[in-house]
């Protein structure tokens, strides 16, 4: 029996405290990779519905993120954008997505950093004059603070953080020490640590020592269950009949 705490457990254990409706959830991403492949798919097969998304970008259409919209899961996205799926720029045009503001991606991470550092928020410059226009956003409660720092406008954003997290990284010790590569850095690692409970789903799953120290992109604290998602070979077959799909990629002789 291992001395250390072992986080790894089934995707079922691991989410099955979600509510059934009105979940708030930031989940890492980039345009369709480095996404929980398979905590998408549950919250899809267990109609997780009514979801708050926190989310850098909406995913890519056909796969992962893109089928929370096709099955009408997401009722709120806090997000820099809603084009990279069809699915979410439908259900945008519908009138069942709810966006009460976009972020510039920068300022998006900006608040998820803050949220994961324990900070209250960060000031920045980015739209002012543009962003605060009343007519853009008319769904939003409030104007945007602004204050002046150093002859500077800039925009007061509150930290972001969610009660759920779903992170995908590269591997896991049993710890839930989490070793990232690739597209994966992009954003996970902040959310990660902007949230109460973290579910990382993993290619591989390593003993407590393998992942060396400096090659830890999110420490154990940060992660309460680990779950084994797809192999890279899984994935890569995903991406690939995706875009020989969509005429990305031309089918090998």
């Amino acid at each position: 029996m291992s001395k250390f705490s072992n986080k790894i457990k089934s995707i079922e254990e691991a989410l099955s405290d979600i509510p059934k409706s009105g979940a708030t959830i930031m989940m890492g991403g980039f345009v369709g990779a480095g996404e929980p492949t398979c905590c998408i798919e549950w919250l899809i097969k267990n109609q997780i519905r009514e979801i708050t998304l926190i989310t850098n970008e909406p995913g890519m259409s056909g796969f992962g993120r893109a089928m929370l919209y096709k099955n009408s899961l997401v009722r709120e996205i806090i997000s820099s954008h809603v084009g990279t799926t069809q699915e979410s720029t439908d259900d945008y045009l519908k009138g069942n997505l709810k966006v009460e503001q976009f972020y510039p991606m920068g300022t998006w991470i900006e608040k998820v950093r803050a949220g994961a550092m324990g900070l209250g928020g960060v000031l920045v410059p980015v739209g002012v004059g543009i962003l605060d226009d009343p007519t853009l956003f008319p769904e939003m409660k409030e104007p945007k603070q602004i204050i002046e720092v150093n002859g500077i406008k800039c925009f007061v954003e509150p930290a972001l953080r969610a009660p759920i997290g779903l992170v995908k990284a590269w591997r896991a010790d049993e710890m839930g020490n989490l070793e990232y590569r690739h597209t994966s850095m992009n954003c996970n690692p902040m959310v990660a640590m902007a949230c109460d409970y973290t579910v990382a789903e993993v290619e591989e799953i390593v003993p407590v020592g393998t992942i060396s120290p400096e090659r830890v992109g999110t420490a154990a604290p940060f992660v309460q269950a680990v779950v084994k998602g797809l192999s890279l070979e899984q994935h890569d077959d995903i991406y690939r009949q995706h875009w020989l799909k969509i005429g990305k990629l031309t089918p090998e002789k």
